[in-house]
C-alpha cells in the first residue's frame, strides 16, 4: 500500500517529520505535498485541495493534485472533508464515514488514460470497503465517536449553500451529508483505480441550513472554525490508529483494481480494424 492523504495533518507532519516534497505533473508543479511513513506504510500528505488562499471549488486543481499521486504510484487514497450535515441526527462537529455519494453535476475534466484507451470507473461499491474499515477501527481505537455511514450528495459549482427546497429534497432522499468537494477528486481517483474512502466533519446541521437567517454570523463563522480544526486532529488520529491495525485486519479483496484483461476488440470502433 502507497497511501495519499487530503489532509493539512499539521501534527502529524511535525511529529514524524516528514519531508517536503514538490511533484512536478503536466498540470502543473504541486508543491505542498509531505512524504514519509506512518507504521510502516509510505504516506503522503497532499496539504489541501487548493494551493494558497481558499478558492472556490471549480477551480481547484484536480488534475494536478491527482497527477501528483500518480508520480509518487499511490494507489491507496483518503479524502477528508467539511460538510453540512442534512440528516438531522447529524450535528455541527459530528464525523461521518460515507458508504456512498450521490453526484448529479461536475466539470468537464478527465485524466488521460495510461493504456491509450478510455474506459469508466466503476464505482460499485464507491467507496473501499477496506480503507472504510480501516478508517472506523481507527475511530474505535481512538475513542471517536463517528456516524459509520451515510449518503454525501456532491452540490458542486455553485458559489452559495443550498436553497430551502433543495434541503428538504435532500431530507426526503434519505441523504446525509452535502458539500462540493468530494467530486471529481473520487472519479479522477477512481478512473486511476485507486481505492478510496472518505471521512468528514460537518461544520453545522440540518437545523443551521435551514434557519441561515436567524444565525449570527460571527458566532456561526467562529463555531465553524473550531470544528474543522477539532475535526483535522481526530483525522489525523484517525488514520494514524488505523494504520496501525492493518497486520490485525483480516485478509480481504475489495475488488476495486479490478480490471479486464486480454486482447478484447473497442466495442466502440466507429469501422473496422483492417480499414484502418
Amino acid at each position: 500500500m502507497k497511501l495519499g492523504v487530503v489532509l493539512r495533518a499539521e501534527n502529524l507532519i511535525r511529529e514524524k517529520e516528514f519531508r517536503h516534497n514538490r511533484v512536478v505533473t503536466p498540470y502543473g508543479p504541486v508543491d505542498r505535498i509531505f512524504s514519509g511513513a506512518l507504521h510502516g506504510v509510505e504516506t503522503h500528505f497532499l496539504y489541501g485541495r487548493f494551493p494558497g488562499r481558499r478558492t472556490p471549488s471549480w477551480e481547484i486543481p484536480y488534475q494536478a493534485n491527482q497527477s501528483a499521486f500518480d508520480e509518487l504510484d499511490v494507489d491507496h487514497q483518503i479524502g477528508t472533508f467539511v460538510v453540512g450535515g442534512v440528516d438531522k441526527a447529524v450535528r455541527g462537529g459530528d464525523l461521518v464515514v460515507p458508504h456512498d455519494l450521490i453526484s448529479f453535476s461536475g466539470p468537464g475534466i478527465s485524466l488521460p488514460p495510461r493504456d491509450n484507451r478510455f474506459s469508466n470507473a466503476h464505482v460499485v461499491p464507491a467507496f473501499c470497503p477496506l480503507l472504510r474499515s480501516l478508517l472506523l477501527r481507527g475511530a474505535r481505537e481512538t475513542g471517536t465517536a463517528v456516524h459509520e455511514s451515510g449518503v454525501y450528495f456532491n452540490f458542486y459549482g455553485f458559489a452559495r449553500i443550498e436553497t430551502d427546497a433543495e434541503l428538504s429534497l435532500m431530507e426526503k432522499l434519505g441523504l446525509r451529508l452535502v458539500g462540493q468537494t468530494l467530486d471529481p477528486e473520487f472519479t479522477l481517483a477512481r478512473l486511476r483505480r485507486r481505492h478510496y474512502a472518505a471521512i468528514a466533519v460537518a461544520i453545522d446541521s440540518y437545523h443551521d441550513m435551514k434557519n441561515e437567517a436567524e444565525q449570527d454570523p460571527d458566532v456561526f463563522r467562529a463555531r465553524s472554525r473550531q470544528a474543522i480544526a477539532d475535526g483535522r486532529e481526530h483525522f489525523e488520529r484517525i488514520i494514524e490508529a488505523g494504520l496501525a491495525t492493518l497486520g490485525d485486519a483480516p485478509a480481504e479483496e475489495c475488488g476495486c483494481a479490478r480490471v479486464a484483461t486480454g486482447n478484447h476488440r473497442d466495442m466502440f470502433s466507429s469501422f473496422p480494424e483492417d480499414l484502418l
